[in-house]
């Protein structure tokens, strides 16, 4: 089964999550920021405080994962082209990442749940999700319900 890449790869996005998320002033963040607004140390498409981010009060960037959904989102989806030189592709960016990224999620989850010995029909469970999920672009309501069924299911074998 081909599975994308779930690890980020920074230097093929186009810095999706540095404009689609919202940051909260706070522990985390030294700034307020809405979503769809650079934030204000980007640089072309690379952080310009990168080897000081927890210093400066940025510690939720050091944390975050998109777990290569912005690369796919900037690599397959628009074919490395990036809001930056075409302004107009925000918005359809910035929806594609909302949508992949809560499915690539679940697709780290399901590849990590691979080391537990789960019986045979948890396994059936887990490979059918896999192919589903890395299939599918939007988060649809089924596949989010068959997924967290199958978590709920995971961590009851998990505890047994």
């Amino acid at each position: 089964m081909s599975l994308p890449d779930l690890t980020s790869d920074c230097m093929n996005c186009a810095a999706l999550c540095c404009v689609s998320l919202v940051l909260d002033k706070g522990k985390m963040f030294a700034i307020d920021k809405p979503a769809g607004k650079p934030c204000p140390n980007l640089g072309g498409h690379l952080c310009t405080i990168h080897e000081s981010l927890e210093n400066e009060g940025f510690k939720g960037c050091t944390l975050y994962d998109c777990a290569g959904a912005g690369q796919r989102v900037t690599q397959e989806r628009f074919n490395g082209e990036s809001w930056r030189d075409a302004p107009e592709l925000l918005p359809a960016m910035m929806r594609d990442f909302a949508n992949l990224r809560p499915l690539h999620e679940r697709l780290t989850m399901l590849v990590a749940a691979e080391k537990y010995s789960l019986t045979p029909e948890l396994e059936e469970r887990r490979q059918q999700l896999i192919r589903k999920t890395s299939r599918i672009w939007s988060d649809s309501p089924t596949a989010k319900e068959a997924f967290d069924a199958f978590i709920r299911d995971l961590r009851t074998h998990a505890g047994s």
